[in-house]
């Protein structure tokens, strides 16, 4: 039995556990992004495309210094459903996401801004799928992104949770 290939669109919300390099030493934040996030294929075998940005300011008063962190990152990889029903699934993802960063440092009154290059990392995650109808759904989600800049062995992996609003097009 052949499945026509559907269009979905998910505006994403989410939060994410990522490094943090400056000041130093290295530390881990959490912090949230928005974005949005386009599926083709069938729900056996489909494309996936997400956008997603973020900002965040730290301050740190006794050194007199305030970073703010703006990141853009975008995934590109496959998605499959391998336990779908009519108002649950489960689902698995993997592929590779670019992320560029960028840092505005206000350190004693002095502004400068910093660009790391774009880096390059796998990713592999599941989720679950709560239908409330045809053409609507909810999901949550938790993926693991390679984190090539770790010095600890144990902070290999960045963790993003996503939360998301299923709107389906095309025919079924």
């Amino acid at each position: 039995m052949t499945q026509a290939a559907d269009f979905k669109i998910e505006p994403v919300y989410g939060v994410e556990r990522t490094q943090r390099l400056q000041p130093e030493p290295a530390r881990y934040k959490t912090e949230t992004f928005v974005g949005a996030r386009a599926l083709y294929g069938t729900p056996a075998f489909s494309l996936e495309f997400e956008v997603n940005t973020s900002r965040d300011t730290e301050e740190f008063p006794e050194d007199d210094l305030k970073i703010t962190y703006s990141s853009q990152k975008a995934l590109l990889g496959f998605r499959s459903y391998p336990i779908r029903g009519k108002y649950f699934g489960m689902y698995f993802r993997a592929g590779g996401r670019a992320a560029k960063i960028t840092r505005e440092i206000t350190e004693a009154g002095v502004e400068s801004k910093e660009e790391d290059p774009i880096n390059f990392d796998p990713y592999a995650g599941t989720g679950l799928t709560l239908a409330f109808a045809n053409n609507f759904a909810l999901n949550a989600g938790a993926t693991l992104v390679y984190n090539r800049n770790a010095e600890d062995e144990a902070e290999k992996y960045d963790t993003r949770y996503t939360f998301s609003f299923t709107i389906r097009a095309g025919s079924r």
